[in-house]
């Protein structure tokens, strides 16, 4: 059964953030992000379940070559993957769970 994929709000200014850091850094950065990130939510809505939940009801995918981790839920009722958050691997779990 296919899952359609939804991004929060939350989640959509954490990929703004991080795109807009990268791209800061090194022209072109920016745009590695966006495919890395891509690849990661083409590997969830394609293999759900592949993550293991590590926070309740929470899982997460770590992007290729960038410390981010996709933290996203899913919702079996509705068949829908929800990206709540998009956050750098060093950051305290503590800020996200309250999405």
């Amino acid at each position: 059964m296919a899952y359609a994929v939804e991004i929060t709000k939350a989640a959509e200014e954490d990929i703004r953030d991080a795109y807009l850091f990268y791209t800061e850094q090194n022209n072109g950065l920016g745009h590695a992000f966006e495919v890395r990130l891509q690849q990661a939510i083409d590997s969830i809505h394609t293999f759900p379940f592949k993550s293991q939940t590590r926070f309740e009801q929470t899982r997460i995918i770590y992007l290729k070559k960038f410390p981010y981790g996709v933290h996203f839920r899913i919702d079996k009722s509705n068949s829908t993957i929800l990206i709540v958050a998009v956050f750098h691997t060093s950051r305290d779990s503590d800020l996200w769970t309250t999405r």
